[in-house]
């Protein structure tokens, strides 16, 4: 899940900064969108594996 949520934001990043260099309104919308979708499937990658990386730690102990 952490690789996931770290190709998530590298993909959402690059996403983001081809979509301020595009002439098209259209095309800047739609890219953004696509940036924004995989920078929240980063966060909710990182969070379930943060989550599941303390329960693992607290079922151990």
């Amino acid at each position: 899940m952490y690789i996931l949520s770290i190709i998530s934001y590298v993909i959402g990043a690059i996403l983001l900064g081809i979509s301020c260099f595009t002439i098209s309104v259209s095309v800047t919308w739609w890219l953004g969108g696509i940036a924004v979708f995989f920078l929240i499937l980063g966060c909710v990658f990182q969070y379930n594996a943060s989550k599941h990386k303390y329960s693992t730690r607290h079922r151990h102990n």
